[in-house]
C-alpha cells in the first residue's frame, strides 16, 4: 500500500516534469509562431502587439532575475535640467 508521504513526492516529481514539457512546448509554439509571422510577412503590430505597455506574466524565478527599476528623475537635483 503507497503512503501519503510517498504520493506527495510521485505528484511533486510529476509537477516538475509537467513543468519541463511545458517549457519544451512553448519553446516550440515559440518557434512556429516565428516561422508563420516571417513566412507571411506579419508583425507584432498586426497582431495588436505594439503601442500598449504589456504586463509580461512571469514566474518566481524570472521575478528574482528582473532588473530593479531606479527613479533616476527623482534623484536629480530641482534645478538640474536646465
Amino acid at each position: 500500500m503507497t503512503t501519503y508521504k510517498e504520493l506527495q513526492a510521485q505528484i511533486e516529481q510529476l509537477r516538475k516534469q509537467a513543468e519541463e514539457l511545458r517549457q519544451a512546448e512553448i519553446a516550440d509554439v515559440i518557434t512556429e509562431i516565428k516561422t508563420k509571422m516571417q513566412e507571411y510577412g506579419i508583425t507584432g503590430a498586426d497582431l495588436g502587439l505594439m503601442g500598449k505597455k504589456r504586463v509580461m506574466k512571469t514566474s518566481p524565478s524570472m521575478a528574482d532575475e528582473a532588473p530593479a527599476m531606479t527613479p533616476a528623475a527623482e534623484d536629480a537635483p530641482a534645478g538640474s535640467d536646465m
